[in-house]
């Protein structure tokens, strides 16, 4: 059958157990490939073989940060932290409120009214993006911090995240950031900047 966006199963690749998930961090078809440790170099090289004649390439992080960026996905110990609420994260959406309960719901709900959300935004950049703690104000007055940033390359676009009150997070929304000691202009977006509706995700 198909192997639908969102899903997981058990595969073989190299006649080894693969746990294959139909989900990537860089907003592509894609999979994320879970074998046991012991197989990893193994089943790199056969999915090396596999795909030379296809153009497959080994890429860093720093790429999968732009391209996670452009996709406005949020990053583990920078955007997410055990510091944060689900709610704060502005990722309300994955959350069933109604259920009976579950580890931290207490605490979720305890933190409702929060003080800070996270926004996603493009930067009016020139020579310098945002890498995370720099200063977010309004007017005179310092309201937040990024979490982290980069450049966009596919879009063109300095993209950042950041938490602010929650009265300043609305889309449209102009903020400045401090980079390299002046002030460049924020300004929160409603989606991301690439493949806002999921296609090539569910393709």
């Amino acid at each position: 059958g198909s192997f639908r966006w969102l899903s997981g199963r058990e595969i073989s690749i190299a006649g080894r157990p693969v746990r294959a998930l139909r989900v990537n961090y860089v907003g592509e078809l894609g999979w994320e490939l879970h074998p046991l440790m012991k197989y990893l170099e193994e089943l790199y090289d056969a999915l090396q073989e596999a795909g030379a004649a296809l153009g497959l390439t080994d890429f860093g992080l720093y790429a999968v940060n732009s391209l996670r960026l452009e996709k406005g996905y949020r990053g583990w110990g920078a955007e997410l932290t055990n510091e944060v609420t689900m709610i704060d994260a502005d990722m309300a959406r994955f959350l069933r409120l109604d259920k009976e309960d579950f580890t931290g719901k207490r605490a979720t709900l305890e933190q409702r009214d929060r003080s800070l959300q996270l926004v996603y935004f493009e930067v009016d950049a020139t020579d310098s993006d945002v890498r995370g703690s720099e200063p977010l104000y309004h007017g005179d007055a310092c309201v937040g911090v990024t979490t982290s940033g980069g450049y966009g390359h596919y879009v063109r676009k300095s993209l950042g995240f950041g938490y602010v009150p929650p009265q300043l997070a609305a889309p449209g929304t102009e903020l400045d950031v401090g980079l390299l000691g002046e002030r460049r202009r924020v300004k929160v977006l409603q989606e991301p900047v690439y493949d806002p509706a999921n296609e090539r995700l569910r393709a």
